[in-house]
């Protein structure tokens, strides 16, 4: 199977095309990047310019048809923190759609991070010797967003995303050029303060490798090898594409010779500088300053580069444990819903009530397939919130379903986008009281078709919640058929079941009107 990735980042956006290989295994077969610079003013203004948004647009639409001349069967489009932060995000989905046809997931910074932190694991920990078996710590800086990702195997430990990036602190910090000691030294003030609490939360973590993948540190590695520093390594790398790309490890003093002496050319003058290219001059002294400064808070004494990244766990994730003839995503739901089940213990949720009520709400949805039409993905999303449905008890009962709303909106739900987590907030919001109405402002953010989504999945984890009424787990299966405009929901249960039969005679009203079908409960 072939297929495509393409990363819509703060500095660039990337594409890859990759042959699926195995099990966590891709062939990469082309790789491109076009330095759009979208980051540039928005993540200090918060809104994506015309002009950014047209040049993005035009690269996308080159990078597609490159894509489908590949012979690419789907392609994923993903965007970071200059997308995420940007107050036109929505605006700027749609204008993409509506232009090229490509829809855009939004990446929030937790899941960002799990995703470089996959790619760095499958390709770069096996060949660290001890990083696949003590612990790999991922270092990625992009343009708006640093990631820290902590890893076991392919599994995330630990996951930061951290609001410096290399084109977020030029523009805010280095407008001297050279900069001066006081930009370098009010910008080494913000990288500390930045990473104050990370560190503090990664105190006494422990691995046995550290990687560093994106486009600055790749470039700082390239330089350190062709400047010949004394303490660099030239390890063999892998054949990607056509081209040999070796790794470099960098020591943490070398890293710091380096940028001292970067900090003192122009951009001019950087330009020249081997492995550099002209528009990473103009960012690369904030990026090495991130990197020195994290190396320097996490005691890392050295560092290896790995070409690895975003674009990499994006397909690793979606495709690599699918056969042939399997659908994408198709073991995502156990490893989504670990994520939410962690969401729902830091609240102190009722497990066993949210992981019933979310297996029934998966059985309406398999059992009805023909009624409603949705996707595998969809289902996801409804097992999500169904596990989260009651964690707004965590605030206050009264109410808690707007709580629940709150709390996933505003919580870090790892192996989701942000419109998923925005679905998923919704779906659990509607499991009882209110129907879904444009003047809910959450609700009414969403596309028509994710508004449709949301009647639909809110009457299916509404009809299922009932269907557990008592927290007793008393209905473990059921029978629900479609006879013309009819549904027909027989509960197979030995047990006394009176509260959940008068709970869903009285909460089946969204699912009837979000189907426009009559419930008969038998």
């Amino acid at each position: 199977m072939r297929i495509a990735s393409i990363d819509i980042g703060s500095n660039s956006i990337k594409l890859l095309v990759a042959e699926l290989a195995g099990r966590r295994s891709l062939l990469p077969l082309r790789r491109e990047k076009s330095m759009v610079r979208l980051g540039h003013e928005t993540l200090l203004k918060g809104h994506l310019s015309s002009e950014a948004t047209v040049k993005a647009i035009r690269t996308l639409s080159v990078f597609k048809t490159l894509a489908q001349s590949l012979g690419a069967e789907e392609i994923v489009v993903i965007a970071t923190a200059s997308v995420r932060e940007a107050d036109n995000e929505a605006a700027f989905i749609r204008e993409v759609e509506a232009r090229t046809g490509l829809k855009i997931e939004v990446l929030s910074g937790v899941e960002e991070a799990r995703l470089i932190g996959l790619a760095a694991a499958s390709e770069c920990a096996s060949n660290g010797g001890t990083g696949s078996k003590t612990g790999l710590l991922n270092i990625d800086i992009g343009g708006g967003s640093t990631e820290l990702s902590l890893m076991a195997g392919t599994k995330s430990k630990m996951l930061h995303s951290i609001k410096i990036g290399a084109v977020r602190l030029t523009e805010q910090f280095l407008t001297n050029d050279p900069p001066k000691a006081k930009e370098l030294a009010a910008l080494g003030r913000e990288i500390d303060a930045a990473l104050e609490r990370p560190v503090r939360e990664m105190k006494g973590a422990r691995w046995g490798m550290v990687s560093g993948t994106s486009g600055t540190i790749l470039s700082i590695g390239a330089a350190l090898q062709s400047l010949s520093f004394p303490d660099t390594e030239t390890v063999p790398g892998e054949k990607t594409a056509g081209r040999l790309l070796p790794r470099i490890t960098m020591t943490r003093t070398e890293l710091a010779d380096f940028n001292a002496h970067i900090a003192s050319l122009t951009v001019a003058e950087r330009k020249k500088l081997p492995g550099i290219s002209e528009q990473r001059a103009e960012i690369v002294v904030a990026g090495g300053a991130i990197l020195e400064h994290t190396m320097d808070a996490l005691r890392i004494h050295r560092l290896r580069t790995c070409e690895w990244s975003l674009r990499e766990g994006i397909l690793l994730d979606r495709f690599s444990d699918a056969g042939p003839k399997a659908t994408a995503r198709r073991t995502e739901l156990d490893r989504h819903l670990a994520g939410a089940e962690a969401l729902g213990e830091r609240f102190g949720y009722e497990g066993a009530h949210g992981k019933h009520v979310s297996m029934l709400s998966q059985k309406l949805f398999d059992q009805l397939r023909s009624l409603h039409g949705l996707k595998a993905q969809d289902r996801t999303l409804l097992a999500a919130g169904a596990l989260l449905h009651d964690i707004g008890y965590a605030i206050a009962a009264e109410s808690h379903h707007k709580h629940s709303l709150y709390l996933i909106l505003h919580s870090e739900l790892t192996g989701f986008t942000d419109l998923e987590r925005q679905i998923i907030a919704n779906i659990a919001r509607y499991h009882r009281r209110a129907f879904p109405k444009p003047q809910h402002e959450y609700f009414n953010s969403l596309s028509m078709e994710d508004q449709s989504k949301v009647w639909m999945l809110g009457g299916i984890l509404r009809l299922a919640d009932a269907m557990d009424r008592s927290h007793e787990s008393r209905i473990k299966n059921f029978k629900a058929t479609l006879r013309g405009e009819r549904v027909r929901l027989e509960l197979l249960t030995a047990r006394k079941s009176d509260h959940e039969r008068w709970a869903i005679e009285n909460k089946k009203d969204l699912f009837e009107e979000a189907f426009g079908v009559t419930l008969q409960l038998v």
